[in-house]
């Protein structure tokens, strides 16, 4: 799997790996062993850094995910704002938690946060839920 080029864009293998774009040259890849990636890199100037413990993975889904989610942020979340089935991936700061934030199905978000924000922005997520 090609890691994608496009600025905010992800790709995703049957597999379960997917890959997000966070820069030019800065990718987050999700379901991987390093080991293997390491080994496809190797010759090529890269850095390959397991950051598994850094970051919590929080899935909002369901009929008001996109609803839930804009109180958190002035990002379009609308279906029309990922086109097709194209998967999307934002750096963003919702809630004043910086985290990258995945469109994984039409209804279905996972939202990837440093670890030390995860309880807060949970219970931020949980509070816009009730109103």
């Amino acid at each position: 799997m090609r890691p994608p080029t496009a600025a905010n864009t992800a790709v995703a293998s049957a597999g379960g790996t997917a890959i997000l774009w966070l820069g030019p040259d800065e990718w987050l890849v999700i379901g991987q062993e390093v080991a293997p990636l390491r080994a496809a890199l190797a010759g090529i100037h890269s850095a390959v850094v397991d950051v598994t413990s850094s970051r919590k993975a929080l899935v909002v889904s369901g009929e008001r995910a996109e609803e839930i989610l804009s109180k958190a942020a002035t990002l379009d979340f609308s279906v029309g704002a990922f086109p097709g089935r194209q998967l999307r991936a934002e750096d963003q700061r919702r809630a004043h938690a910086g985290d990258h934030l995945w469109r994984r199905a039409a209804q279905e978000f996972v939202i990837y946060v440093r670890s030390s924000f995860a309880p807060y922005l949970r219970a931020w997520l949980d509070d816009a839920a009730q109103g």
